[in-house]
């Protein structure tokens, strides 16, 4: 086997995350190369796998979600140290009430336990972390919903970095739930239809409307490529990233959350450079343009400042396209 070859497969193999000093280099390296780029400001997760991963532990399914909780209380850290403002972790689907009793027992045990430790933790008021429990409470038992209104109650005020926890969610029930209240309100003569936008959806979903609905991120563990009626109407029409990652969620590390945040900037430089081409398309259709065209056209188009228009410039492909342009 050529040389070349050997070192790929040894690369792909990725036998140096399995070294602690080797790992932890390889962890810091990524982390100064994804924080010269933009963060994600909402996270959502799909934390799938922790039955498959008992399993594969010779384990009872409770264990997995045990040992999820505790990967769980990591991100939100690993948030937290990345200026993520906020996070949604899809916890209980509407779907998960056809589980076997005793497992949504554990569940909402180890929930409730993880709720009333979360709003008694020091760094939760140092921080001023809001926890939000989303989704049909109603659905719910009685002592789970005690928990959350405890929770509600103790964190309501923060709004330094936003914990969206989805209990008895389905996306599709969260849009037909929204339109029946404004249905409500137009019927209560409160609202007219002309009145509806986008935005007036919004103010209705499950969300605190304080906080920002569009998703830029979502991140499903377990290697299974479906969102499963997760804030779909978050994450459409946002250009939202999606990244597949194989590890199951309770061996979720550090690295890989570091991945999927690469794969968000790369998917964002991407659509930046596609808008820089087409506007050059279209500068050139209509006759002469200029350098300051095109980044005037960035800055407004997409938000940009000066410095974030003028590197986009400078990506071989907007370079070569720029081509007779005056300067």
């Amino acid at each position: 086997m050529p040389f070349k070859s050997i070192i790929r497969n040894l690369l792909f193999s990725r036998w140096y995350e399995h070294i602690p000093v080797l790992y932890k280099w390889y962890e810091l390296s990524m982390k100064r190369e994804i924080m010269k780029g933009p963060i994600p400001q909402h996270i959502a997760i799909i934390m799938d796998g922790n039955r498959r991963y008992a399993k594969r532990i010779g384990d009872v399914v409770e264990k997995g979600h045990m040992l999820g909780a505790d990967t769980t209380e990591r991100v939100i850290q690993w948030c937290e140290q990345l200026r993520v403002r906020q996070l949604t972790l899809y916890s209980f689907s509407t779907e998960n009430f056809k589980r076997a009793e005793h497992e949504k027992k554990a569940i909402f045990d180890l929930i409730k336990a993880k709720l009333r430790k979360s709003r008694e933790s020091p760094e939760t008021h140092k921080y001023k972390i809001r926890i939000n429990c989303i989704g049909d409470m109603d659905m719910l038992p009685d002592d789970m919903r005690e928990e959350i209104r405890e929770t509600h109650n103790a964190t309501g005020k923060y709004d330094n970095f936003f914990l969206n926890v989805a209990l008895a969610y389905g996306g599709r029930k969260e849009i037909v739930d929204g339109a029946a209240r404004i249905a409500e309100k137009i019927k209560a003569g409160e609202m007219s239809p002309e009145e509806i936008t986008e935005n007036t959806l919004d103010e209705y979903l499950y969300t605190d409307n304080k906080q920002k609905s569009s998703v830029d991120l979502i991140i499903r563990t377990g290697g299974d490529e479906r969102t499963s009626n997760f804030l779909p109407w978050q994450a459409s029409g946002n250009e939202c990233a999606i990244y597949i990652s194989a590890p199951y969620w309770p061996e979720f590390r550090k690295i890989d959350f570091y991945r999927a945040i690469r794969a968000y900037q790369n998917r964002e430089r991407d659509h930046k450079v596609k808008y820089a081409l087409r506007l050059i398309k279209i500068k050139k259709q209509a006759g002469t343009f200029s350098k300051t065209d095109i980044l005037d056209g960035l800055k407004a188009g997409l938000e940009l400042n000066a410095e974030e228009a003028a590197s986009i410039l400078k990506d071989p492909h907007v370079a070569k396209a720029m081509k007779g342009a005056i300067a």
